[in-house]
């Protein structure tokens, strides 16, 4: 939401991202120069050389139209980013003539495939080669609803080759501390090693294959197998197969980017890294659904976030409480028990709220009902 400080954040990201950008400009800079001057002195009657053309990876305002023309730049890889995502799911590309165009040429970015784009006038024959493919969108929660509670874009795929994440806010928690030198030596050693790894790319376009090692194979297979069985009647992950589906995909891709990033002379992807990246999907995979929950029941998903916040703020994790100190403390949205256990309830299936046994002792009384914030919260 709003004040979250999310551009901010991405613009440190982004740092090494945007010293590549100014460093293509400037020397397309120059060869503009050159070749303004090879016009100029080109002979009469003499054919005149082609301009050349700025390599381009970055799509700030994230059309279908703009990917190409930064394909068509020679880069061999793109990334669609903006801290404004309405700019994406509430523009042209997503627009209702639109969105299964531009659905379908994700997920084939997605995919590693080419494909043909002819135009009346175009040259060539519309050959677009496989491009990998980084998308980042930040949104609002407004545009929760209109994402992942829309049956189209769930049916279409493109959301399901997206990692989401609706992490809790800190709010409130965010008074000034003035970076330390280990903390400014990892940020610019990070931009430098996204700045490395970029211009490495640019250097040698050169296709890399990883193979797994053995434990790296077993750990994937193991938590393909995992999923699968979710992925059944009454399974937990039966109502965004779609999603859980990929999540091998998902970690296998990440596990590469990782290896890569560490090391990018590597060969093979260890079972370490394998393993911290299943981990991370299995947080992406509760991410998706509680995001796709939220979107068909949106208010009482918010209801609930915000009973969690105020746990958070006034409990420490595995401290029990009983419904009454909410009833009476609490947000005002939880001050009414029907509506307080609905969103107890939410807390529970997410596990940042727990159920005790009844006649625990909470505050010297025994409860009926009582409750503890999580200890890993």
């Amino acid at each position: 939401m709003s004040g979250e400080r999310k551009s901010a954040a991405d613009k440190i990201a982004k740092t090494g991202i945007d010293r590549v950008i100014m460093r293509l400009r400037k020397e397309h800079e120059i060869t503009m120069a050159r070749h303004k001057s090879e016009v100029a002195s080109a002979g009469r009657g003499e054919e005149k050389p082609a301009a050349p053309v700025c390599p381009s990876f970055l799509v700030t305002e994230p059309t279908v139209e703009g990917a190409f023309k930064a394909i068509a730049s020679g880069c061999g890889f793109l990334g669609w980013f903006t801290d404004e995502a309405a700019s994406f799911w509430g523009g042209h590309s997503m627009s209702k003539d639109q969105r299964a165009k531009t659905s379908g040429i994700v997920s084939k970015f997605w995919d590693g495939d080419y494909f043909f784009r002819p135009r009346a006038g175009q040259e060539g024959d519309g050959y677009v080669p496989p491009t990998a493919t980084t998308i980042n969108l930040m949104f609002q929660p407004t545009l929760i609803r209109d994402t992942y509670g829309d049956e189209f874009l769930i049916g279409q795929g493109i959301l399901a080759r997206m990692l989401p994440c609706w992490p809790v806010s800190n709010m409130g928690n965010r008074k000034y501390r003035r970076p330390n030198k280990e903390d400014e030596a990892a940020v610019s050693h990070f931009h430098d090693e996204v700045e490395a790894a970029l211009i490495t790319t640019l250097e040698d376009t050169t296709e890399r294959l990883l193979t797994l090692s053995e434990d790296a194979l077993a750990i994937c297979v193991e938590f393909h197998d995992k999923i699968e069985t979710e992925l059944g009647r009454g399974g937990w992950a039966a109502d965004i197969s779609g999603f859980a589906g990929k999540a091998p995909e998902h970690a296998c891709r990440l596990a590469a980017i990782m290896t890569l990033f560490e090391d990018r002379d590597a060969v093979t992807v260890s079972g370490e890294v394998m393993k911290a990246a299943c981990d991370m999907v299995k947080y992406y995979l509760g991410q998706y659904k509680f995001l796709c929950i939220a979107a068909t029941n949106e208010t009482e998903i918010a209801q609930a976030q915000t009973l969690l916040d105020w746990l958070l703020k006034n409990l420490q994790p595995g401290d029990g409480f009983a419904t009454d100190r909410v009833l009476q403390f609490g947000p005002v949205a939880s001050r009414r028990l029907k509506a307080l256990d609905r969103q107890l309830a939410v807390l529970m299936q997410y596990g940042w709220v727990q159920e005790l046994p009844a006649g625990t002792k909470i505050s010297g009384k025994k409860r009926r009902k009582a409750f503890r914030l999580s200890p890993k919260s």
